[in-house]
């Protein structure tokens, strides 16, 4: 009896070990049959945004997949490009704007099956305007207002795109995400710079509300001196914008009007925050009734004058500028 219960146990025994020991045993003999996945092969781009015509180079890399020994072939629509072992690595210039490239990748791991990739690299671009919101330049001036110490700046973007979509921007100022400043439609930015910024990086990152639009723009914006330009007033024909003073200027007329610009100054509402400076043959006179305006009479020919001008505002120290000029009567 004692006989027939023990060999129950040892056959109950057997029975619950098989199972375990089939298991390790199919884990053993089918650990080189397990297939590489394509997730296993991560696949990247640099830069992750291009611009048209802009290099573009796509990497492989893997964690459980050795690519120095696969065989990897590059291929385009117009046939293969790259093809070798350890081929990790492909550049190409990016298209134009609105035209896709497709590349399709195989890799072959030694021993293994051929993993699959297809990458469409779309190139996206975006205009990025700015100027100095309220700097001042004379009428008719053709370029724009730059930016000086302490002044408004007015970065505004837009996506170079043929769609009616929506976009949604963020904006950067020197790598800081301005989260106030970024949203759906926002596509200008406004800021006063520091007066300890020799320079201001602004990044906007625009990206379509429907669709797979995505593109990046990095610019950086100087910080520059304001001027002071000359030019000749004349009673009938008014200021000759056209021909700036420069030194060593002669005229004819017994009488002549200096109208002096100043370029990128802030526009204040009180005119009263500037203070003009005006010297003749380094002696300080009484500031005209029209700051910015001397008339000058000669006393006899053959003689010059020299003009100097200094203009600051009273509150900004580094709003400031200077110019001198030669006139030869």
């Amino acid at each position: 009896m004692i006989k027939v219960r023990f060999f129950k146990l040892k056959l109950i025994s057997f029975l619950l070990i098989l199972p375990l020991f089939t298991l390790f045993r199919g884990i053993a003999f089918s650990d080189n049959e397990i297939p590489f996945l394509g997730s296993e092969i991560i696949v990247e781009t640099s830069p992750g945004n291009p611009i048209p015509n802009q290099k573009v180079t796509i990497f492989l890399s893997s964690y459980s997949v050795d690519l120095n020994k696969s065989t990897i072939t590059w291929q385009s629509e117009s046939g293969i490009v790259l093809s070798g072992i350890g081929k990790t690595s492909y550049s190409f210039n990016a298209p134009q704007v609105n035209i896709s490239a497709i590349i399709n990748i195989s890799i072959t791991p030694p021993g293994g099956s051929t993993i699959s990739k297809k990458v469409t690299i779309r190139p996206t671009d975006i205009d990025v305007f700015w100027e100095s919101e309220k700097g001042y330049t004379p009428p008719f001036y053709k370029g724009k207002s730059l930016p000086i110490t302490e002044s408004f700046i007015k970065v505004v973007a837009i996506p170079n795109v043929k769609s009616d979509r929506g976009f949604s921007y963020v904006w950067k100022k020197d790598d800081m995400v301005l989260n106030e400043k970024s949203g759906y439609d926002k596509n200008y930015y406004t800021f006063l710079n520091s007066s300890f910024d020799l320079s201001n990086k602004i990044t906007v990152i625009a990206s379509a509300v429907q669709g797979d639009y995505v593109a990046q723009k990095n610019i950086e914006i100087g910080v520059y001196e304001p001027k002071i330009i000359f030019y000749k007033k004349d009673p009938a024909l008014g200021v000759n914008y056209n021909n700036a003073l420069v030194n060593n200027s002669s005229f004819a007329d017994e009488e002549m009007t200096i109208l002096a610009e100043p370029y990128y100054f802030l526009i204040e509402k009180d005119p009263g925050k500037f203070i003009y400076e005006w010297a003749i043959n380094n002696k300080s006179i009484s500031t005209p009734t029209k700051e910015h305006e001397l008339s000058i009479r000669p006393t006899s020919r053959g003689g010059y004058a020299v003009i100097d001008l200094n203009i600051y505002h009273i509150n900004k120290m580094f709003q400031k500028a200077f110019n001198s000029i030669k006139i030869n009567f």
